[in-house]
């Protein structure tokens, strides 16, 4: 029973995506439907930083991610790597 309710959702998904396709005069709509298929609802966790503050403002974690990964291709590790390594060896 669920199959095929799965299967009658994925139909009707089709048609309204083929409906919007076809109906080119309606920009509003179709970029609507595309931007609502596009939002992220995931957000990333707080993250700690070099200092061992806590940050929660997406701006100071994308700063926190930046410097990680620059880390990695500058070869100069970040003491956050040896605290990744010693958490997973913990697990």
């Amino acid at each position: 029973m669920t199959q095929l309710c799965r299967d009658e959702v994925r139909k009707a998904k089709v048609q309204l995506e083929l409906n919007l396709a076809r109906d080119a005069k309606n920009k509003k709509r179709f970029y609507r439907y595309v931007n609502q298929k596009r939002k992220d609802k995931a957000s990333i966790t707080p993250l700690m930083s070099k200092t061992d503050k806590l940050v929660t403002m997406d701006e100071e974690k994308a700063e926190v991610l930046h410097n990680f990964f620059a880390s990695l291709f500058t070869g100069k590790l970040s003491s956050h790597t040896s605290r990744v390594d010693e958490l997973q060896d913990r697990d």
